[in-house]
């Protein structure tokens, strides 16, 4: 079988997430603490869990939309804090802008761009997210022919309707398309499952842990070739 099309998860596939989120989060305190020093108290872990609880509660569909409850937790916790509306207003707009510049200030996995720039000619790529990278912001969306994310779609993996967004977007079969992630369920299996072709990006030892057999690859620059033989 051909395959037309590649899609990409963002998150642990092109860069690894974590370092990048820990570092745009210390630069939005830094900030709030210089600004807002009232604010830290309810910027813990344990209460912001508790806003974001309560923002679940209060509309399940927000955590389709990351930056905006990011914000709204800025936004509550200079409330509880003391501050006025307007000052909370503010603060979580500004803590914000700061935590969103550093999010996309991503690190790429060795041979990630020169994979994508060999692989750009052959195939039309996409990508399927559940974050809220902007690739636009990286440098990366000419890349990519379709991006598909939860604040488009109104839902994430692994949600078919994901992987059935892809299908309209690029006019071709399921079995047409390699889905290419690192996540286990949200990536491999759910894409496996709608008649993707599905490829694992495998970090160090990790396990599947999956029934079914899928190929993966753990060296970008190994991938061009994994896709030429599946």
């Amino acid at each position: 079988m051909t395959i037309k099309s590649v899609s990409f998860d963002l998150d642990d596939t092109l860069w690894p997430l974590m370092p990048t989120i820990i570092e745009a989060e210390k630069n939005s305190r830094d900030w709030i603490q210089k600004n807002y020093p009232g604010a830290l108290n309810c910027l813990s872990r344990e209460i912001s869990m508790e806003i974001r609880d309560k923002l679940i509660r209060e509309d399940p569909s927000i955590v389709n939309r990351l930056s905006e409850m990011r914000e709204k937790i800025f936004l509550e916790a200079g409330i509880r804090s003391g501050y006025s509306n307007e000052e909370s207003k503010i603060m979580a707009d500004e803590a914000f802008r700061i935590f969103f510049e550093g999010r996309n200030k991503v690190n790429f996995y060795e041979g990630v761009i020169e994979t994508l720039d060999l692989l750009k000619d052959k195939y039309s790529l996409g990508v399927i997210t559940n974050g809220n990278a902007d690739l636009d912001i990286i440098g990366i969306s000419d890349y990519f022919d379709y991006i598909l994310t939860p604040v488009e779609l109104n839902t994430h993996k692994p949600d078919h309707a994901m992987f059935e967004a892809a299908l309209k977007s690029t006019g071709l079969q399921a079995h047409e398309i390699c889905h290419i992630g690192d996540h286990p369920i949200n990536d491999v299996q759910a894409s496996y499952e709608f008649g993707n072709r599905a490829v694992w990006f495998k970090e160090d030892d990790k396990e599947l842990g999956l029934d079914i057999k899928v190929p993966f690859f753990t060296e970008w620059r190994d991938l061009p070739n994994l896709l030429e033989n599946i």
